[in-house]
C-alpha cells in the first residue's frame, strides 16, 4: 500500500493560471474587432455577397474560392482561422512584451488575403496609440477579401467612416504579381484603379516591377526609422518572389537571429530583408498555423472560442 502511494508524492500537480496584467487591455481589443467584423458582415449581407458556407462564423472577412481579383490560391481554413477577435488581444499582448511604445513608428504593409490579420493589426495599434505608416495591397489570395465589390479598401473605408478605427492606409497599391496585379485581367485592373480614386486612396502604381520596387523603398525610406515592420499577407514586394504558401517563419522574426537567412532567394526585392538586415525585427502574419501553434489559438475555430477564454488571456504559474 505505502508502495502505491510513493508516485503520488512525485505527481506534478496543475499548474493554476492568473489572468494576464493587461487581460482587460486585450479584452478590450478583442471585442473591438468583433464588433468590426459584425459591420463588415451587416454590409455584406445587405449587398448580398455573403457566403455562409465558407463565412460559417459569420465574421464578414471570408470571401469566395475564386474572383476577378484573386491574385493567386488561398487556404479557406487558414482565412477563416484569422477572423479570430482574440488575435486583436495577442498583438496587444505581444506589442506591449516587445516594448513597442507610444513614441516607436510602425511600418505596417497589408494585402486583402488575410483580412483578419489586418483588422487585428489596427486595432491593437489604435488601442495601444502606436504611430504607423500603412501600405495595404488591394489583391487578395482565395477566400480572403477578393470580391470587387468588397475589397479590403472597401471594409477599411467602412470601418474609419463608422469611426470604429482612427485612419486609413496612407498608400495603396495593386497588390498580386509585381503588386501590379499582371495576373488579374486589365479590365478588373482598371476597377480597381477606379475604386482608388473614388475611394480618395493614394495608388502606387509605377510602369514595372522594378520601378515598382524602387517607388516603396523610396516612400519607405531607411528601415532603421521604425522600430517593427509588421507584415500582414504575401505582397511580393514585401518578401521578395514567393507567395503566401512559402516557408518564410510566421511569427516574430529577431534580427539578430540567423536562422532567416535561410529563406532568402537571389530575388533582391524582399524589402522585409531589408529591415532585418537593418537589425529592425519584423511581425510576419502569414503562417496561420505557425502562429496559432505559438499563441496557442485554435486553428479553425467552429464556433470561435468566447473572448477571455484562450490562453493568451492568463499566465500559468512557475514551478
Amino acid at each position: 500500500m505505502l508502495l502505491a502511494l510513493i508516485p503520488l508524492a512525485y505527481a506534478q500537480p496543475e499548474l493554476p493560471v492568473s489572468p494576464h496584467p493587461d487581460y482587460d487591455l486585450m479584452v478590450t481589443a478583442a471585442k473591438r474587432m468583433q464588433a468590426a467584423e459584425r459591420v463588415i458582415y451587416t454590409h455584406k449581407k445587405l449587398m448580398g455577397i455573403v457566403s455562409e458556407e465558407n463565412d460559417v462564423n459569420r465574421t464578414g472577412l471570408v470571401g469566395a474560392d475564386t474572383s476577378l481579383i484573386t491574385t493567386t490560391h488561398g487556404s479557406l481554413t487558414a482565412k477563416r482561422t484569422a477572423t479570430n477577435p482574440d488575435f486583436a488581444a495577442y498583438l496587444v499582448r505581444l506589442l506591449k512584451s516587445k516594448g513597442i511604445e507610444k513614441n516607436d513608428s510602425l511600418l505596417i504593409a497589408m494585402t486583402g488575403s488575410l483580412p483578419g490579420f489586418d483588422l487585428a493589426v489596427i486595432i491593437a495599434l489604435d488601442l495601444l496609440e502606436i504611430p504607423n505608416l500603412r501600405i495595404s495591397s488591394i489583391g487578395s489570395s482565395a477566400y480572403g477579401a477578393n470580391l470587387p465589390e468588397m475589397t479590403w479598401l472597401d471594409m477599411e473605408d467602412i470601418l474609419y467612416r463608422e469611426g470604429l478605427i482612427s485612419k486609413r492606409s496612407e498608400y495603396v497599391t495593386l497588390g498580386g504579381q509585381s503588386d501590379l496585379m499582371s495576373n488579374v485581367d486589365s479590365v478588373s485592373v482598371q476597377e480597381m484603379r477606379r475604386k482608388c480614386h473614388r475611394l480618395g486612396y493614394q495608388l502606387l502604381a509605377a510602369e514595372s516591377r522594378e520601378a515598382q520596387h524602387q517607388l516603396r523603398k523610396q516612400l519607405i525610406g531607411d528601415p532603421r526609422n521604425f522600430a517593427l515592420l509588421i507584415n500582414a499577407g504575401g505582397n511580393v514586394m514585401m518578401l521578395g518572389h514567393r507567395d503566401e504558401d512559402d516557408s518564410i517563419p510566421g511569427g516574430w522574426i529577431s534580427a539578430e537571429r540567423s536562422d532567416w537567412q535561410q529563406h532568402r532567394t537571389s530575388d533582391p526585392m524582399g524589402i522585409m530583408f531589408d529591415f532585418l538586415d537593418a537589425g529592425v525585427p519584423v511581425l510576419n502574419l502569414i503562417q496561420v498555423h505557425d502562429i496559432c501553434i505559438e499563441t496557442g489559438l485554435p486553428y479553425d475555430a467552429q464556433p470561435l472560442p468566447p473572448i477571455g477564454t484562450s490562453p493568451i488571456y492568463f499566465l500559468r504559474a512557475t514551478p
